[in-house]
């Protein structure tokens, strides 16, 4: 057998996983009762969730958001950030950035 050939049997079987894999999550079933529907075991179905999930890894939002930001003129105003998470700090207007950056860290490093 060429591997090519053994190569795009190989594609085939990822692809029907991957299939599988969509219909899981597109139903509402539990993992037993979609495995037995299925004709696979619960231990196939983990073991290849693993696998694909390693392979294509889900990428994660842990870079810096970038938000838009409005300079106006005029007296010197307080400076509000409006986080992700609802809160507004404010800072004095002639805040220096290194003292907003690093009470900006240790809000990021703050346990939930």
């Amino acid at each position: 057998m060429s591997d090519s050939s053994a190569r795009s049997r190989s594609d085939a079987a990822t692809r029907r996983r991957v299939e599988r894999l969509e219909r899981f999550d597109a139903g509402n079933h539990t993992v037993a009762a979609f495995c037995a529907a299925e004709g696979v075991s619960t231990a196939n179905f983990y073991l290849w969730r693993r696998r694909l999930a390693r392979a294509n890894p889900v990428p994660t939002d842990d870079g810096p958001t970038v938000v838009p930001l409005r300079v106006t003129t005029g007296p010197a105003a307080p400076i509000e950030l409006a986080l992700p998470s609802g809160g507004v700090p404010r800072f004095p207007a002639d805040a220096r950035p290194e003292l907003i950056a690093a009470v900006l860290r240790g809000l990021e490093d703050r346990p939930c």
